[in-house]
């Protein structure tokens, strides 16, 4: 059973999480951060680290800090997330931002592509930096095109362009089930697993 670092001050968080995770993983609480310093620099296997941010006073200097334990894998949730303070953190190394309270399911899918060394970003947070950085970017068409059928060609851009599965099903006039089929298909062919990725192909 997979490891997990735990580290929250949050009563209600910890239980959340320990719930989620105990058929599936080993959970450590830690609430002090020098103990998960010492923890990490004991461990050198690579190990998940689920960081509650609003029990450190400052994400960015203990972000700075873990830098320095390359073998912890780094996921930070906020109870109350926010979109362009997330977007400050994507370049600190972590692999991943969502809500504290994420559901189960989501929360072993997000643990599970972390572990395939994939990113994991909560939706708004992804809609956000497909606009914020790709939307004045020169778009050459990436290898990937000719794989495309002619509508996941359209959707393919349509996501580079930052439009959410709702905007798309609304422009095509179909189905949002629909849609999410073609960019499930779109996915594969590009062999990326985000939408974020697949933006970055268009740069």
């Amino acid at each position: 059973m997979k490891k997990i670092i735990l580290f929250t001050n949050m009563s209600s968080i910890r239980k959340h999480w320990e719930r989620a995770l105990e058929k599936s993983h080993e959970t450590l609480h830690v609430e002090n951060f020098d103990a998960l310093l010492q923890y990490l620099a004991e461990e050198k296997s690579k190990t998940i680290v689920m960081i509650d941010e609003m029990s450190v006073l400052n994400i960015e200097d203990v972000l700075s800090k873990l830098k320095e334990y390359p073998q912890a894998i780094m996921l930070i949730f906020n109870a109350i997330p926010e979109v362009y303070h997330a977007s400050t953190l994507i370049g600190s190394g972590i692999k991943g931002y969502e809500n504290s309270y994420i559901n189960r399911d989501n929360l072993l899918k997000m643990l599970s592509t972390v572990e395939e060394g994939n990113n994991w970003l909560f939706a708004d947070l992804t809609y956000f930096i497909i606009n914020k950085y790709m939307q004045n970017k020169k778009k050459d068409e990436p290898d990937f095109m000719p794989l495309l059928t002619e509508k996941e060609k359209d959707i393919a851009l349509m996501i580079a362009e930052g439009l959410n599965n709702k905007e798309i099903a609304q422009r095509e006039k179909i189905a949002l089930s629909t849609v999410k089929g073609h960019i499930h298909h779109i996915f594969e062919k590009a062999n990326v697993t985000d939408r974020i990725s697949l933006a970055l192909k268009f740069k």
